[in-house]
């Protein structure tokens, strides 16, 4: 149901990641709890108002930035936080409810919930008693 956009893109983290000592720059976890699937993005330091959220054909994109400002008199000894725009992309299978996303965020983590659609839930049929049992 929920799936990583690119799929060559594990090849290009592996890449990233090989010149900047194995550091992802918006760890994701993801999860299934009953009816809906939460991702947990580490956003640590970021302005919540440079999240942005988006769904286009089936993408859900979730791109934020970090900003570090130096004063211009400063000497910096040691620069190894991550800073700039930082951008996940994950496909968004059918049986998922696009309009019903919603998404939060407390303590540096982004929580973004997406609900299964109703046709994807799960569903009991009814088995009908001797009398109105289907005829052929």
């Amino acid at each position: 149901m929920l799936m990583r956009f690119d799929p060559f893109a594990e090849l290009d983290r592996v890449t990233r990641e090989w010149g900047t000592r194995g550091v992802v720059a918006m760890p994701v976890d993801a999860y299934r709890l009953g009816d809906r699937y939460f991702l947990h993005f580490d956003l640590p330091g970021v302005d919540p108002e440079s999240i942005d959220i988006t769904v286009d054909k089936n993408t859900l994109t979730v791109t934020a930035e970090r900003r570090w400002e130096v004063p211009q008199e400063a000497e910096v000894v040691i620069a190894e936080r991550r800073h700039g725009t930082f951008s996940r992309s994950f496909y968004l299978g059918e049986g998922l409810d696009q309009n019903g996303i919603e998404a939060g965020y407390d303590h540096g983590v982004l929580t973004v919930s997406i609900p299964l659609a109703d046709q994807a839930k799960p569903k009991r049929i009814v088995v009908e008693s001797k009398d109105k049992a289907l005829r052929r």
